[in-house]
């Protein structure tokens, strides 16, 4: 008989032994390759993300915190700063480009990011369909924002005030679709993006829900609510608009340059700014002056990011020995499993031996049942790591604002083969090695 064929024909006589030796051992395996999925796609997303931004200004906090919060969009945003102090540093010619950061709104935990178009080009960003943002109100969204809500160019929505559960729905203002972004693998695939003014208007005139407020001081200045129904009024008699029904409204566009009119300047703030370039010694300069400011301050992202993957690490390396412990018993699973077999197939060893077998086909015979295991374990491994991978991949775009799949397959995975066969090997020779030194006629004689 084949060996390959005897291997086989030993290994499902007993099959509830078998699967749980292979199904250990895929444990095992497939954490570590998970880990190893997550830690590539994540360092991927976060150089593709980080590497051109060479400082960052914002309020006064933690920051870590300011760094995830307006590079990464992980974190929530520690404040917000005066936009006065944007136009300020445009006047320094050293500074070649800065990029306002308006946060605190989304739409189905999709966030919403104020800025302008250096925004887009910053992270590479190709536009897939349409255009990109220019007037308030009008939104170009990434491609996971587009596919995972069905939105297309040409849509409309209603966003709400909040990072993740929305506290608020700015239900007069509706946001309108007019481009989609390509995937870029960067942060712009799972964020909705809108000038900046955008932000002023959706949070003018909240009372407590707004970061900011109207000039309260000159009775002859209009609420944002009222501003509104005169531009409808006015707009409705001049001229005819095609309605659009969505969640009971008819939307007419209003006069937005009004609305923003009647905005306080020292209200009109931003969460961050970014900067990607720098002359000479303008770095210095900026981050000096922005550190002086009482409620402000500048951090360079690259120490931050270090630090936090120093911080991951232990967390990392306990899962991974957390990993190979799982293995290392599933290589004792396969060690026990093979020789309670192997004390029941004595006679039938003996047997193999007075009809020709050799002692080396033999003990080869044991050997290749455990390698075999080991193979099946590790091909149920990359089924049990990109499924995993795939189905908590959900959850991690939703808390890290990047998208992660099971659909990528690491080199580094095939190492994971050679370790599958070597336990295989290590756990099948001690039997193996003793179906070697069966003793025939002792054997055949009890």
């Amino acid at each position: 008989m084949n060996i390959l064929k005897l291997s086989w024909k030993n290994i499902t006589s007993k099959p509830l032994p078998s699967i749980l030796s292979m199904l250990l051992l895929a444990v095992g395996l497939s954490t570590a390759i998970i880990l190893k999925l997550t830690e590539h796609q994540l360092t991927e997303n976060i150089n593709n993300t980080g590497k051109d931004v060479k400082l960052v200004i914002g309020a006064k906090g933690s920051r870590l915190q300011l760094v995830l919060s307006s590079v990464f969009q992980i974190d929530n945003p520690t404040g917000n700063i005066t936009y006065g102090f944007y136009t300020l540093l445009k006047r320094n010619r050293m500074i070649k480009e800065m990029i306002p950061v308006s946060m605190g709104d989304s739409y189905k935990r999709k966030r919403i990011v104020g800025t302008n178009q250096d925004y887009v080009r910053l992270f590479s960003g190709k536009l897939k369909e349409g255009v990109l943002f220019e007037k308030p109100l009008e939104a170009t969204i990434g491609i996971a924002v587009a596919t995972e809500l069905g939105l297309k160019v040409g849509d409309e929505f209603v966003g709400g005030h909040g990072m993740e559960e929305v506290l608020h729905s700015h239900d007069e203002y509706k946001y309108k679709v007019v481009g989609v972004l390509r995937r870029s693998g960067s942060v712009l695939d799972n964020l909705i993006l809108t000038p900046v003014q955008t932000v002023w208007i959706m949070h003018a005139g909240h009372g407590d829900d707004s970061e900011y407020t109207l000039g309260a001081g000159d009775k002859s200045m209009h609420t944002p609510e009222e501003v509104v129904e005169d531009s409808l009024s006015q707009m409705a008699k001049e001229h005819n608009h095609e309605h659009h029904h969505h969640d009971h409204h008819d939307h007419v566009e209003v006069n937005l340059e009004s609305v923003l009119a009647n905005i306080d300047p020292k209200d009109r703030e931003i969460t961050a700014i970014l900067f990607p370039n720098f002359s000479g010694n303008a770095k210095i300069g900026v981050l000096n002056n922005a550190n002086n400011q009482p409620n402000m301050m500048a951090v360079d992202p690259a120490p931050e990011i270090m630090l936090l993957k120093n911080k991951l690490t232990p967390f990392v390396s306990i899962i991974i020995a957390i990993s190979w412990f799982i293995t290392i018993i599933a290589m004792f699973s396969v060690f026990i499993g093979l020789l309670n077999s192997l004390r029941g197939r004595k006679y039938e060893i003996a047997l193999m031996r007075v009809l020709g077998a050799s002692k080396a086909k033999v003990l080869v015979s044991i050997l290749f049942e455990g390698v075999i295991l080991s193979v099946l374990g590790y091909i149920l491994c990359l089924v049990l790591s990109h499924a995993g991978m795939e189905l908590i991949g959900n959850w991690m775009q939703n808390e890290y604002q990047y998208e992660f799949t099971g659909w990528i397959f690491l080199r580094s995975e095939l190492t994971y083969l050679l370790v599958a066969i070597a336990i295989g090997l290590v756990s099948a020779l001690f039997p193996a090695y003793k179906a070697y030194k069966t003793d025939i006629s002792e054997t055949l004689s009890k």
